[in-house]
């Protein structure tokens, strides 16, 4: 009982890494962590047991045999350990339908329509949670996911919910005339505001997109602040810290108050299509092909009202 209370989780992950790939370097690029740190936690698990588990050789390490013969119930400890995780997950979540998408359009578009989507739900309970890569939909429990992506693998579905302008925007007091709001000119010169590329959403547009778009060339294109969230970089670029390229779905109440304003409109706007993505089986999958198509169904009667149109 006291080996199980203090059983040294970390340490035996970073055994088992190690064994994997050889290398302590490469287990730790598996980990997340440093070098250093895999090959601590050995010394301390080394330490612990009074073995010896690693020994080097060349350029990466190689196993004891008493650690070669513990391995194999270390790596089934692991999997029954990621298959109680995994239940104590599903049962957690049997009445609640979780969706992943990213904060910004969460709170400006989807939370106001949840009620659209309640038929759709049963007794459900919705869950929003942040984006994920589609690829671990199905590991975390997600019931749909809207991203920009959309997935091949044959487990997941999608649809198209709708196309959305990624525009360039700053404050007012950033532009002169008429001419500097809509000629290209103007951002050759102003600050470049950034929204880092999280979850998946590694296909939205940046600055080097547009310029190239623009038929344009500028210097330290990837310089300036940036940013994790599009509504924190909006909110830079309100504070006049520079100009900032993002979804017009976002920007589009800064518009209408007068915080920012469009600008370069003379270079077509680059689009991106946002898409409903959900299992194909499993015991909420019926809900999700519902809660996609109510979801669809909303944003074309919305087609010509405030927010971005399907096409």
């Amino acid at each position: 009982m006291t080996l199980l209370r203090d059983l040294p989780l970390s340490a035996l992950r970073a055994l088992a890494a190690a064994a994997r790939t050889g290398s302590l370097t490469r287990a730790a690029d598996e980990l997340g962590v440093t070098p250093g740190a895999v090959g601590h936690q050995l010394r301390q698990l080394e330490d612990r047991l009074g073995v010896k588990l690693v020994s080097r050789e060349g350029n990466g390490i190689a196993l004891t045999r008493i650690a070669e013969a513990a391995l194999p119930d270390i790596d089934r400890g692991f999997d029954a350990l990621a298959s109680g995780l995994r239940r104590l997950r599903f049962e957690r979540r049997a009445d609640t339908f979780t969706i992943a998408a990213d904060p910004s359009f969460s709170s400006l578009w989807l939370a106001p329509r949840l009620d659209r989507v309640r038929a759709a739900l049963g007794r459900l309970d919705v869950r929003i949670v942040l984006s994920i890569t589609l690829d671990s939909m199905l590991e975390e429990g997600i019931d749909l996911a809207i991203s920009y992506r959309k997935s091949s693998a044959r487990d997941l579905a999608s649809a198209d919910l709708f196309t959305e302008r990624v525009i360039p925007a700053c404050a007012p007091a950033l532009i002169g005339s008429r001419s500097d709001r809509d000629g290209a000119g103007k951002l050759d010169r102003l600050p470049l505001l950034h929204i880092d590329q999280t979850m998946g959403d590694d296909v939205y547009p940046t600055w080097g997109n547009w310029f190239t778009a623009a038929g344009r060339q500028r210097k330290n294109i990837d310089h300036g602040s940036r940013f994790p969230l599009t509504v924190l970089a909006a909110q830079a670029a309100i504070s006049g810290m520079g100009a900032l390229l993002a979804s017009e779905l976002v920007l589009r109440e800064h518009f209408r108050s007068g915080q920012l304003i469009e600008i370069a409109r003379e270079v077509p706007a680059l689009t991106i299509r946002r898409r409903l993505v959900w299992p194909v089986d499993g015991p909420k999958a019926r809900h999700a092909a519902a809660v996609a198509a109510a979801l669809a169904a909303t944003a074309i009667a919305e087609a010509d009202g405030p927010w971005p149109t399907k096409s």
